[in-house]
């Protein structure tokens, strides 16, 4: 039911692990990738009565699992969002 948002949830964060600090472009597409799928993950916990019975979990459970995703998607747009601007305004971190 979830699959295919779990995969892109963890394809998403392995993308963020492997990001380079000085590939702005790479950080711009995170960042609105993780707008995207945040927006996702909090439609899926607005829905949790429906999943949460399909899934056998309590509401309080899915609804918990689902505002972690969205926390961390949340943490990884801001994340990308600053890498842009200091890349796309030249600054770099200093070695």
């Amino acid at each position: 039911m979830l699959d295919k948002d779990i995969e892109l949830y963890n394809g998403l964060v392995e993308d963020f692990n492997n990001l380079d600090s000085s590939d702005f472009a790479s950080a711009y597409t995170l960042s609105q990738l993780a707008l995207s799928l945040a927006d996702r993950w909090n439609e899926i916990m607005l829905n949790s009565v429906k999943y949460s019975k399909d899934l056998e979990y309590t509401k309080s459970e899915f609804t918990n699992y689902c505002y972690q995703k969205f926390k961390i998607l949340m943490k990884i747009h801001d994340f990308c969002r600053v890498v842009y601007r200091q890349g796309s305004y030249g600054i770099h971190e200093l070695d």
